[in-house]
């Protein structure tokens, strides 16, 4: 696979982006002196540029800059292991439907039909609310609600592929299906289901941040962007709009910049062979 080389400003603007998130989260405890969860009752909500507080501080006296940096460990988190798992068994059972006997063809492909009939968000809901509120169930919710397209884009791709000429000689020279599947029909298929992994990684972010903002996702004393975008709805009317701004952002940027990243591996170069 090849990401486009001409016109790629964007792309790589997105990819470093990501990489400075990631960067600060990893660095959070170098960049902060603050902890996260630690109140300060004679610093409660502190505008930011405050002194000691270059983003301010909530009602609690909690640091933002810390809850943010913090809280980005949270959500990214999330989004890269459900992003994985949700890849992972999506490919595996696309494989399994377009090599296997017909019957588990049509067993994983009703499946998915079925599942995606239904509204994904009450799902996930129910099954976080079932299983309780914790960063693995976050995890858990996204991966089981987000399978289903990436395993019909998986099969679909592999079908397509599999009666092309070289897979039938590679059948005529004796190599089994597994064999065909790995050296010959998946690697033809990675273009689609990489960008469709990096779409999942997105939605797990923006699942996250809803169901911590229902209550449902990470934890309250666990900082996560969903986590302080719930702390702070109560002070969208009263002039503390920083409390709400800097989560939100992060999640809006992370998301766009995932998005443009699966829009650049979806779209080949001019002239280019996939």
């Amino acid at each position: 696979m090849r990401i486009p080389v001409r016109g790629s400003a964007g792309l790589w603007g997105a990819g470093g982006v990501l990489a400075v998130l990631v960067l600060l989260a990893a660095l959070a405890p170098l960049l902060t002196p603050y902890d996260p969860i630690a109140t300060d009752t004679t610093a409660t909500s502190l505008a930011p540029g405050s002194p000691g507080h270059p983003l301010g501080t909530d009602n609690l006296g909690r640091d933002l800059l810390a809850r943010l940096l913090f809280g980005a460990r949270t959500s990214l988190l999330v989004g890269l292991a459900a992003g994985s798992i949700t890849v992972v068994a999506g490919v595996l059972l696309g494989g399994l439907a377009a090599a296997g006997p017909r019957r588990l063809d049509e067993l994983i492909s009703r499946s998915a039909d079925v599942l995606l009939s239904l509204p994904m968000l009450v799902v996930v809901l129910a099954l976080a609310a079932v299983i309780g509120p914790s960063l693995g169930t976050v995890v858990l919710a996204v991966a089981v609600t987000s399978w289903m397209p990436v395993a019909l884009v998986a099969r679909a791709e592999l079908i397509s592929r599999r009666e092309r000429p070289y897979v039938r000689a590679a059948y005529a020279l004796g190599l089994s299906r597994g064999q065909v599947l790995r050296r010959h029909l998946l690697p033809g298929a990675v273009p689609p289901i990489a960008s469709i992994a990096a779409f999942e990684v997105g939605h797990a972010i923006l699942t996250e941040s809803t169901l911590s903002f229902l209550g449902l996702g990470v934890p309250p004393n666990r900082p996560s962007w969903g986590n302080l975008l719930t702390e702070a709805q109560a002070h969208l009317l009263t002039g503390e709009w920083y409390t709400v701004a800097f989560p939100a952002a992060c999640v809006v940027v992370t998301i766009l910049a995932v998005n443009v990243i699966a829009s650049a591996v979806a779209r080949p170069d001019d002239g280019s062979d996939w």
